[in-house]
């Protein structure tokens, strides 16, 4: 029997997202193990899974070779990087039923939305990518303006702020139950981190609100990462935080009718 294909991508938990459908595509024709610190994001794909290495892999499926092309979303830089071309989306079978039991039963019939943000983009320490965090008031104004959505909020590490939410879940989640809110909701509201990639892959509805202090950052790495460029879906909505509040809440609301109705 051959040896397994081994695969790495980026360190983080979205380039964990990004990588579960590339591995399941080849695990098809062959073993695979893949390197991630983020096993639960591959549970039931049918692949290994071994810590995070960047050495002794075999393929790695990464976006930096396109990262400053404009011509290219994300998911084609990954894609091509690791030479496959497949749709960005995987099954996710959910696993704390108790968890999912509680969301339905609080929300009462209301619109569940995962909401993530506040939070230091990237999981960074050293304050690199502080601008990609939108505005307090910006997202503020998105969150309240969902109405009577019930609001779950999500995430690991410091709060840099906060906005209202029916349940605050931060740093009470694994990875797992994290994907299964995603699952049970009918929508997620984030600034841009995991959970776009983690929407685009469950093809769920969802909205971002985007930092305009990272679009016009002095770093190309900041500057780049665009909606033209991380967005891969008709499904994923954006707003700048730089709009009119107004402008804000009027996005948000169109969000919650369109959620509302195909829930």
């Amino acid at each position: 029997m051959s040896s397994p294909l081994r695969i790495r991508g980026g360190s983080g938990l979205g380039d964990a997202l990004y990588l579960r459908p590339i591995c399941e595509h080849l695990a098809r024709s062959r073993k695979v193990t893949v390197m991630s610190n983020f096993g639960d994001v591959f549970l039931d794909s049918g692949v290994d899974v071994e810590p995070f290495r960047r050495d002794r892999v075999d393929m790695v499926a990464h976006y930096v070779g396109g990262k400053h092309n404009p011509t290219t979303t994300i998911w084609q830089d990954i894609c091509a990087h690791a030479g496959v071309n497949v749709p960005l989306a995987f099954e996710w079978h959910p696993r704390n039923k108790r968890l999912i039991r509680r969301l339905e039963q609080d929300a009462a019939g209301r619109p569940i939305v995962l909401v993530h943000g506040g939070r230091e983009p990237m999981g960074r320490r050293d304050g690199f990518g502080i601008e990609l965090l939108p505005h307090e008031h910006a997202f503020g104004a998105v969150v309240g303006a969902l109405g009577e959505c019930f609001k779950v909020r999500v995430g690991r590490g410091d709060v840099i702020y906060n906005f209202p939410c029916d349940l605050d879940l931060v740093n009470q989640t694994s990875v797992a139950d994290v994907l299964d809110i995603a699952w049970a909701s009918a929508g997620i509201v984030s600034m841009c981190g995991f959970p776009l990639p983690l929407a685009e892959a469950l093809d769920k509805p969802a909205l971002f609100v985007w930092s305009s202090r990272g679009l016009g950052s002095a770093h190309v790495f900041i500057h780049s990462v665009t909606p033209a460029k991380m967005l891969t879906k008709a499904s994923s909505r954006y707003v700048l935080d730089s709009e009119p509040v107004e402008v804000l809440r009027e996005a948000a609301r169109s969000f919650r009718d369109w959620i509302s109705c195909a829930s």
